[in-house]
């Protein structure tokens, strides 16, 4: 009997198998055995030797074994293999793709909201907790920007994108400004701004600033520093989380410790914007499992993100939070295909 290779380079038997294993976890949720899988998978072995394989499986780190008495369970590994192994560009299911056509069929609505709605599709159908990181303030087309007087040196700079919805920042200014000065100075500001990005219209102040005639009006000056520090003001993006209670519903959440586990990686949102960022630079949808989490906390869990864009630009990003035993073959296309078409939503 020729053993598993360490290295994931398996023999087509051994191919066959764990592929089946994997399935046959993700189906039932319970240790596989090998009358189960001879049974069920036209494996074209006896039980015997199915039994045998496993064993070899086992001890290249691709399956183990929770008890002595029970079958064995797939390792972080052998997700990993399946995962890689799965049909490239599977296509999504027809109902799946119909549901999520529908869904974004509706008269469009503002952005924001959309980019919501949106997390609360993909738990609705997944049944897992869903991840949508709304779009930096700094990739989306302004519209306007509107400053408010709030209080002596204290502004608020409301930027409204292209797309609709508003976000706002709050500027400590050298000098104190009426709500008249704050209006005539937006109105400057949005003769140039409109269309362009926040990351567009720091660098559009940057130059005029340089310009001799900043220099010598100091209407101008005053704007475009009050705008220069509007658009530097950071801010974290908007992180929509839904499903918490639909995923604890799984069976891998009845033991308290692992529920624990998910409930506050789900409450830590900061560890999460972190996950959906490196997304964004991922060619396709990324998926990690278990261990390949940076986050500790998100050990014993699997991750299918992906992100949506306008045009070339990413704006944000989605995703399925869930067990590491995921139904890798529908979730990994229905994320991709939630992420187009919510592209082609904002797009239009």
């Amino acid at each position: 009997m020729t053993p598993a290779p360490q290295n994931g380079d398996l023999s087509p038997r051994h191919n066959a198998l764990l592929l089946a294993a994997v399935q046959e976890f993700i189906n039932t949720a319970e240790p596989v055995g090998s009358h189960q899988l001879a049974a069920h998978h036209h494996l074209g072995v006896r039980a015997a030797m199915v039994r045998n394989l496993m064993g070899e499986l086992e001890e290249a780190g691709f399956l183990r074994q929770p008890h002595t008495s029970a079958g064995r369970v797939p390792t972080d590994r052998a997700f990993r293999y399946y995962v890689d192994h799965l049909t490239p560009s599977s296509p999504i299911g027809f109902h799946d793709r119909a549901q999520i056509e529908l869904h974004y069929s509706a008269p469009p609505a503002d952005f924001i909201e959309i980019v919501r709605d949106t997390s609360r599709l993909l738990a609705l159908m997944t049944g897992q907790a869903a991840l949508v990181m709304a779009p930096r303030l700094e990739s989306v087309m302004l519209e306007r920007v509107q400053f408010l007087r709030l209080r002596d040196f204290e502004v608020l700079a409301v930027f409204v994108p292209v797309a609709g919805g508003v976000q706002s920042r709050l500027v400590q200014t050298a000098r104190d400004h009426s709500q008249e000065e704050l209006d005539r100075m937006a109105g400057y500001l949005n003769d140039s701004l409109h269309g362009r990005t926040l990351e567009n219209a720091r660098a559009w102040i940057e130059e005029r600033l340089r310009d001799d005639r900043a220099a010598y009006d100091a209407f101008i000056r005053t704007a475009l520093t009050l705008g220069g520090a509007a658009t530097r003001s950071s801010s974290s993006a908007e992180l929509y989380v839904e499903g918490g209670s639909k995923a604890v519903e799984q069976p891998e959440f009845a033991d308290p410790g692992r529920l624990r586990e998910l409930l506050r990686a789900l409450e830590d949102k900061t560890a999460l914007l972190n996950l959906l960022e490196r997304s964004l630079t991922h060619q396709g949808p990324m998926v990690s499992i278990g261990s390949e989490n940076f986050d500790a906390r998100l050990s014993a869990f699997a991750v299918v993100a992906a992100s949506y864009a306008s045009g070339i630009t990413p704006l944000g990003s989605l995703a399925i939070v869930g067990p590491v035993r995921m139904d890798y073959d529908r979730v990994i296309p229905l994320v991709s295909y939630t992420a187009r078409a919510l592209s082609r939503v904002l797009d239009h």
